[in-house]
């Protein structure tokens, strides 16, 4: 309950404090969001993936192979330590986590969308999503993430991450050949 209302927290205080980021399309191929808020010794995180970076389609479930892609995808992004290392002197710990596929509908229109012309005029999206509550023993000696998502999903290239934390906030970008958020400077 306490981690709902402080992501539903986050959420509305990055749409309100950073509307380009809120007013970003979720729906961009290679990249994925990442929202963290950092409190005390917790850290919460919230992220989207399009489904293209994730399982290479995001059409509705046509196949037993497709359904198996989405099944053992979310439960990847269901564990994410498989995801993510942090610093080990932090000593951090999952205390929850939570993957799901959400589908929506978007008209393809303009050049955003030129890449799907094999693509209906509407058709269902399936954007993966994840949220975590990770503890930290030592929240001081975190000094770094790892997101070692990568090196799992061979089609995300970047992740667009907005961090909430004593410091105030902040915006940045980690890619493939960079996949490390330094979270001192």
């Amino acid at each position: 309950m306490i981690r709902n209302a402080l992501l539903s927290g986050l959420s509305i205080a990055l749409s309100v404090v950073t509307p380009t980021v809120a007013a970003q399309s979720a729906h961009v191929h290679g990249e994925g969001r990442v929202n963290i808020a950092i409190d005390g010794d917790r850290i919460y995180m919230a992220l989207e993936f399009p489904g293209a970076d994730i399982v290479g389609f995001e059409h509705e479930v046509r196949s037993s192979d497709e359904k198996a892609a989405v099944v053992s995808a979310i439960a990847q992004l269901g564990d994410p330590m498989q995801l993510l290392r942090f610093e080990a002197d932090a000593d951090c710990e999952v205390r929850t986590a939570d993957a799901a596929i959400e589908g929506e509908h978007e008209e393809h229109e303009g050049e955003e969308h030129a890449e799907h012309d094999q693509h209906e005029d509407e058709e269902a999206h399936g954007t993966f999503v994840a949220e975590y509550e990770v503890e930290c023993a030592d929240i001081g000696a975190l000094g770094f993430i790892e997101f070692t998502y990568f090196s799992l999903f061979n089609n995300a290239q970047s992740l667009d991450i907005v961090l909430i934390d004593g410091n105030g906030q902040r915006r940045t970008a980690i890619d493939r050949a960079n996949p490390v958020l330094r979270l001192k400077e």
